[in-house]
């Protein structure tokens, strides 16, 4: 019981005071998360901002930026890579050989390809849905992979799109919390 609560005052430490020594932590752990896929990592760290004493700043955002979300970016980044090129280059043998499971196959996945045009607007779509805090990584991910995205968009824009993802989800939390403790100060000081 007692590690439990140890590791809960090292996350809460890790949000509410970053530095460089946490953002190495987050990175491993993104990292990790992003291979194996364990637990909502984003929610746990935003849920910290419950904690927060002072009402969400500019100064604590650009550190939440800084030492959360980028850190959160890279290591998720590099987490995804292995999946997308199990998907990039296993994809057509792994598809046609699990027809019967996934219920398509890789005709389906080529007349799906054949929409994108491989215009800008392709990889605009792709960051915006890699952006959404409630879409999860691993389906868009093999998507990638499928679908063939080339490799150094897929590595700037899932960069991109998860650390706007993590300061999105970071600031609908602290927002969420700043007005949930403003609305208990209004009722319990009447």
């Amino acid at each position: 019981m007692e590690e439990v609560l140890n590791l809960l005052y090292l996350i809460n430490d890790v949000v509410l005071r970053p530095d460089l020594a946490s953002a190495f932590i987050i990175f491993i752990f993104s990292f990790v998360n992003e291979l194996l896929a364990v637990i909502p990592y984003a929610l746990i760290l935003s849920g910290q901002l419950i904690f927060l004493t002072d009402s969400l700043s500019w100064a604590l955002l650009a550190k939440l930026l800084v030492f959360v979300a980028v850190p959160v970016g890279i290591g998720s980044t590099f987490g995804t890579l292995l999946l997308y090129s199990l998907a990039y280059f296993g994809g057509k043998p792994s598809v046609s050989r699990f027809r019967g499971y996934l219920r398509f196959s890789w005709e389906d996945v080529e007349r799906v390809n054949s929409r994108f045009k491989g215009m800008w607007y392709d990889e605009l779509i792709f960051l915006i849905i890699r952006s959404m805090p409630v879409i999860p990584s691993f389906p868009l991910t093999i998507a990638a992979g499928f679908f063939r995205m080339r490799f150094l968009p897929y590595l700037v824009l899932t960069f991109v799109g998860l650390t706007i993802r993590m300061m999105l989800t970071l600031l609908i939390i602290g927002i969420g919390v700043g007005s949930l403790s403003e609305l208990m100060l209004l009722l319990y000081n009447k």
